[in-house]
């Protein structure tokens, strides 16, 4: 993937601890002197790792990125609760049972694929109208509802018998609360839980071993102007299909209009219903569309041009 050096595209940044994910972007605005700067995924203060900034053009695109699955390495530490799922909160209850690795490692098989979570109190969500957050601050009870998440892969990569925490790597969904698997953990072995140190490695195609600190950034900004820096637009989009207007298609596709079998080259059977499609004239990424069907028949739809 040959990266580009204009201010429109995806910035890998590595995300270090004790920055909130908007201290990032204030700080990449400073930077690269641009407003037009957004995130893909809050990540806490405390957890580190890779933070996808869209920039530019790209801020259109954010949707799409922060739909891709991610990969975390989290610790879980038993035989303690916190009101907010991790170590940043208050112990609200411990335990003092003892969990063997094999214990441990058979447990894991029931978090994969599928599954309901709840998420913490302490989180952004919005129920009735209003964020989490400020129900538990505001010592306020609300039910909160479970979500369905889907978690393709949980691995244990370390266990210690004697401090009862773990090392695990997960790979899931978007919306999935890694604070919440690391209580839910807990509590399916008869004990309690809560996450520990939070390493995020991979968003999409993004990896944390190609992700830049805003220190690297910044030095190559003022140094080295000339080294390529951002991702470009079609990047990590691969697992949308592409759709290419024919000549006489361009048209419709540039002015954001509805696009039929007769003004594309791919076939329209080649999708689902409700599929999300990259639009494309010539090998220029020009938006994102979705297939439709109505009384009018079935076409493409443009959802979000560049």
């Amino acid at each position: 993937m040959e990266k580009i050096n204009s201010f429109n595209g995806y910035l890998n940044v590595y995300k270090e601890k004790g920055m909130t994910s908007h201290d990032v972007v204030f700080k990449a605005r400073k930077i690269l002197k641009t407003k037009k700067i957004g995130h893909t995924g809050t990540l806490d203060p405390d957890a580190q790792g890779v933070l996808v900034l869209c920039v530019g053009q790209a801020t259109k695109m954010v949707e799409y990125i922060t739909d891709h699955e991610k990969v975390y390495q989290a610790e879980v530490i038993l035989g303690r609760e916190t009101d907010t799922c991790d170590l940043s909160g208050t112990i609200i209850n411990e335990s003092d049972q003892r969990i063997s690795r094999d214990a441990f490692e058979s447990i894991l098989p029931q978090f994969m694929g599928d599954i309901q979570q709840r998420p913490p109190i302490y989180s952004a969500i919005r129920v009735k109208g209003k964020k989490l957050y400020h129900y538990a601050r505001n010592g306020e009870t609300v039910e909160i509802p479970e979500r369905d998440v889907h978690v393709a892969g949980i691995s244990l990569l370390e266990f210690c018998e004697a401090s009862q925490k773990a090392k695990i790597m997960v790979t899931c969904s978007k919306g999935t609360y890694i604070r919440s698997l690391c209580r839910d953990i807990g509590s399916a072995l008869g004990t309690l839980g809560c996450m520990g140190n939070l390493i995020r490695h991979r968003v999409g195609s993004f990896s944390i071993d190609d992700a830049l600190t805003l220190t690297e950034i910044d030095a190559i900004v003022n140094q080295n102007p000339s080294t390529p820096l951002f991702y470009p637009l079609e990047y990590s989009l691969e697992r949308y299909p592409c759709v290419r207007a024919t000549e006489q298609g361009r048209k419709f596709l540039l002015n954001g209009n509805k696009l039929f079998q007769w003004n594309i080259h791919e076939s329209l059977d080649d999708f689902q219903l409700g599929e999300t499609l990259r639009l494309y004239d010539g090998d220029q990424l020009i938006g994102m569309g979705r297939y439709v069907q109505n009384e009018e028949g079935n076409y493409i739809k443009p959802t979000k041009l560049l």
